[in-house]
């Protein structure tokens, strides 16, 4: 891949199975990004779909030319983005899921506030959810425990979009290759001591498709919870 000069922003898609979810972002994405006047770039990453996400990415790149297009083998929320985010060549890099339940205008005003208030990390804090009630209480209860464990100061630690500096990215390195990538970038951003700031977002209901979390999804969140606390 050449270097693209001046490329200021990358945001990274990860996507397993999310083919009729990308038709309805890609466009939405791509003409927002397109009012900040600078360089940007879409990574999409098929995350091992076995629908044909594939084969619409590929049409993808022919009608929009910022999107990139990239394969992960290897399934994992965490594997999907740091494929994306090694690849990226922009200033500020970042994340947005691909159900469509954030509205792309959210990267827009994350990305300004990063680069208004000079932020390190700057992160969506969901005002309401559309998950069901368990999955609500679980997110209060984790994000509580989360708080208390690590002293974090900010709220929805699983919040995205997240958008971060390349600097930032370079130096924490990340690692998670699951779910557990969001927190992570939180833990290093607060032990770096670097700046970071929240957006307060609304989110939508997912119409296509269906969510990757399982009850495997809150073991593993318990057991990298306690892993990384014990490190402190």
């Amino acid at each position: 891949m050449c270097p693209i000069q001046n490329m200021k922003l990358s945001i990274v898609i990860p996507a397993h199975n999310e083919s009729k979810n990308l038709q309805l972002l890609i466009p939405q994405l791509d003409t927002t990004l397109s009012t900040i006047g600078e360089e940007y770039e879409i990574i999409i990453v098929d995350n091992a779909s076995v629908d044909d996400t594939s084969a619409e990415i590929d049409l993808l790149k022919k009608k929009f030319p910022k999107v990139v297009g990239i394969f992960e083998p290897e399934k994992g929320f965490g594997s999907a983005i740091l494929a994306g985010l090694k690849n990226a060549q922009g200033e500020v890099l970042g994340y947005i899921h691909a159900d469509n339940q954030m509205e792309s205008m959210d990267v827009l005003r994350i990305y300004k506030k990063l680069k208004q208030e000079n932020l390190a990390l700057c992160k969506a804090t969901r005002l309401d959810r559309h998950d069901g009630f368990v999955r609500w209480v679980i997110s209060r209860v984790y994000n509580i425990l989360f708080r208390i464990m690590f002293r974090a100061r900010l709220r929805d630690i699983n919040g995205s979009p997240k958008l971060f500096t390349g600097e930032f990215f370079q130096k924490a390195n990340i690692s998670s290759r699951d779910w557990f990538i969001d927190p992570e970038i939180v833990i290093k951003a607060q032990k770096m001591g670097v700046r970071m700031g929240e957006v307060e977002i609304h989110t939508l209901p997912r119409e296509y498709g269906f969510s990757q979390v399982r009850l495997q999804t809150v073991i593993e969140f318990i057991k990298n919870m306690l892993s990384y606390w014990k490190k402190k």
